[in-house]
């Protein structure tokens, strides 16, 4: 299966970001992997974003990480 997570998981998974923790899929319990979205150039402000990506069901998500701030 793949696909994306609801509005509700995406928050759990950016606060498990934001607090240090390993996150695990919501809908099957593999820890996800991280990779690190770059910020585009164009943008006007800088935003720090992680695409965690579940290696079992491949679902994915990008959130903010916003540890720090």
């Amino acid at each position: 299966m793949s696909g994306s997570y609801t509005a509700e998981e995406r928050h759990r998974l950016e606060e498990a970001v934001r607090a240090g923790a390993t996150p695990r899929c919501p809908a099957c319990g593999a820890v996800l992997a991280r990779r690190e979205v770059p910020p585009k150039r164009e943008l006007p402000y800088v935003r720090r974003r992680i695409w965690l990506i579940c290696p079992a069901c491949k679902r994915s998500a990008a959130v903010d990480d916003r540890r720090g701030g």
